[in-house]
């Protein structure tokens, strides 16, 4: 029943003054909320999609895990395809892609330039002729689609040239991949190497989510040592995951997170201050009235949760502010990719933008208990007011 009685006293005083014009303090509090409210949820937009992004960017590039063969000396060295797919097969999920892979380095020669490449096998490539180039590349070298290009490979003691034609252009964005990676057949580099039938340097297993690598790769490492101890397999592995490779990368991203929390922490300071300077103006305005209802019989305590009431509205005005705005930024964003970034520096070419539904609906239920908690202070203030005072100050 009291609660009803202090909504009511909420709704009928208006926050607008004689005349329809609302105060200065009102405004400045629900500025400050949905200012607040919109960094906020822009700042987790982009931060989760910046993961998303160049998460996915880096596995398509590279392999969640690695598995490299070792001769006797612990140098690497090409191996039997075959047993070690077999061996690995029980280990793996049922989504996971197993890629054979050998890599030679080779010198592509024009008449007016050069530029050297690592030349890495891909199912992409089926002819032994062909081969794929990044945009740098191709533009560095000023080659088109179709064009038959020298290519100088030292492999098996002697220099060795053949002649390739530029199949296909990719372009990833990161400037580390595409100025070093070509792409090419299995059998160009088996052929130059002078390998057996089935022999490779590596497998990659692909397609596996970033955050089941590291178990992944217990259990692979577990496989392939019982493997050996069986039989099924000879000779060592080594083991590298994308987190090792990628460490930079991920380490970046992880700074990312700090800064979030930095933002975050600024903007629940800037809310708190507006929305406690706020109130402490609305109360000064109403001392007549906070005196009027004491005087009728209204306890502290009803006043201070009849005003702290008329405070929330101003918050969930500002929320509401505050989400249409950043969710509309989002969308815009998301869709039509509007901001551009040096996908050279940061492994994307766009700000990408993902909100997930649950740090939408955790940011807005915490902005409401801690303006609940923050609206506390200021109404405390009630305390000190005098109905006698403040009737015949009136």
């Amino acid at each position: 029943m009291a609660w009803n009685v202090e909504a009511l006293l909420a709704r009928r005083l208006a926050w607008k003054q004689p005349g329809g014009k609302r105060p200065a303090a009102v405004t400045v509090a629900i500025a400050g909320v949905a200012l607040s409210v919109m960094v906020m949820l822009l700042a987790l937009a982009v931060v989760r999609g910046f993961k998303l992004e160049v998460r996915h960017t880096v596995l398509s590039l590279s392999d969640a895990i690695t598995v490299t063969g070792y001769d006797a000396e612990g140098k690497a060295a090409p191996f039997r395809a075959q047993p070690l797919l077999q061996a690995l097969a029980p280990a793996l999920p049922p989504e996971a892609r197993l890629e054979p892979r050998l890599s030679i380095a080779g010198i592509l020669k024009t008449p007016d330039d050069f530029l050297g490449v690592n030349f890495r096998s891909s199912p992409d490539v089926d002819s032994v002729g062909s081969m794929i180039l990044s945009r740098r590349q191709a533009d560095a070298l000023q080659l088109s689609l179709g064009d038959r290009v020298p290519v100088y490979f030292f492999a098996a003691n002697r220099l060795q040239v053949k002649q390739l034609t530029l199949d296909s252009i990719y372009t990833t964005g990161v400037s580390s991949h595409d100025d070093a990676l070509a792409y090419c057949s299995m059998a160009l580099p088996a052929a130059l190497l002078q390998l057996p039938p089935d022999y490779v340097e590596a497998v990659g297993i692909k397609n596996i989510d970033l955050d089941r690598v590291e178990p992944l790769t217990q259990q692979v490492s577990s496989r392939l040592l019982n493997a050996y101890y069986q039989g099924e397999i000879e000779g060592a592995y080594g083991i590298t995951n994308v987190n090792q490779t990628d460490s930079q990368i991920f380490a970046w991203l992880n700074l990312i997170d700090t800064n979030v929390v930095v933002i975050l922490v600024l903007m629940i300071a800037v809310a708190a201050f507006t929305l406690i300077s706020s109130l402490f103006i609305i109360i000064l305005e109403r001392v007549g009235t906070i005196g009027l209802l004491k005087s009728l019989g209204a306890t502290n305590r009803q006043i201070e949760r009849t005003f702290m009431l008329m405070a929330m509205r101003l918050v969930f005005s500002g929320l509401a502010v505050g989400n249409g705005v950043a969710l509309t930024l989002i969308f815009i964003q998301h869709r039509t990719h509007l901001l551009r970034l040096d996908p050279s520096a940061y492994y994307v070419d766009h700000v990408p933008a993902s909100l997930s539904p649950m740090a939408w609906l955790l940011t807005n239920l915490a902005a409401v208990a801690l303006s609940w908690c923050v609206l506390m202070l200021p109404a405390l203030a009630i305390v000190r007011i005098s109905p006698a005072r403040t009737l015949r100050w009136d």
